[in-house]
């Protein structure tokens, strides 16, 4: 979990480095009005996964980006990899997710002595937990798995260059059922920021939002949400049945 006060200056942050963005013919009023009017800064970036909480969608897309930057200067790319190229794949690379989620409730067994009800593992209660879940197909917009949607986000506001696309389009890499595994290898191999943002979205989920948040890589480099990546919402607000 994040505070209201680290969700603000979260927002902040981002939109400052959206605003800065220059490529040529861009709708940057028109992408950050649409993003203030969405859920982008108050949604988890998963339903049960990595930074899934209240303002995760955001704090994951800030480290995707600060990842992103510290991995082009890292390999000698800031020649063929532009700052602004840095802004758009990593900070909107997940604007998919965008109006995706909601808040759902199910029951959970929690084990105490005081228990009023006992299975082979002891003694529980059935508690009632609020936590994300993914809005139904008839719910949202429908386009494409979540890498091709954001890639059309983005191309609606900024214009897009070829490589820049296909970064998006493939910054899963081969790991989701839907992403395209054919040719993963052929498209690192030709396409180093695909690589690269590839590595600073694995970096981020399984690093910086990880328990051990940045205990062992770029510790000193960027500061980093050290949160626990779980998928109930608030726990304060649970109820026993």
């Amino acid at each position: 979990m994040i505070t209201d006060e680290q969700i603000q200056k979260n927002k902040e942050r981002f939109l400052e480095l959206v605003s800065s963005i220059e490529r040529p013919n861009s709708n940057l009023e028109g992408l950050i009005n649409w993003l203030q009017n969405s859920d982008f800064f108050v949604a988890p970036a998963s339903h049960k996964y990595h930074s899934a909480y209240k303002g995760g969608l955001c704090a994951h897309s800030l480290n995707v980006y600060d990842n992103l930057v510290a991995l082009v200067k890292d390999f000698g790319m800031e020649g063929i990899i532009s700052e602004d190229t840095c802004k758009i794949v990593g900070l909107l690379h997940d604007l998919a997710k965008i109006n995706f989620y909601k808040i759902d409730y199910r029951n959970k067994k929690i084990y105490s002595d005081t228990g009023s009800k006992r299975d082979e593992q002891g003694r529980f209660d059935w508690v009632t937990v609020k936590e994300y879940a993914c809005l139904e197909d008839t719910e949202r917009f429908i386009y494409g798995n979540h890498e091709t949607t954001s890639e059309y986000y983005i191309r609606s506001f900024i214009p897009l260059t070829y490589i820049e696309s296909i970064a998006i389009i493939h910054h899963h890499g081969n790991m989701s059922w839907d992403s395209m595994q054919d040719n993963v290898a052929s498209v690192w191999n030709t396409y180093p920021l695909s690589t690269l943002i590839f590595i600073a979205d694995l970096e981020a989920a399984f690093i910086n939002e990880n328990t051990n948040g940045n205990i062992f890589f770029r510790v000193n480099r960027n500061e980093q949400n050290n949160t626990e990546a779980v998928g109930e919402v608030d726990n304060t607000e649970q109820t026993s049945v």
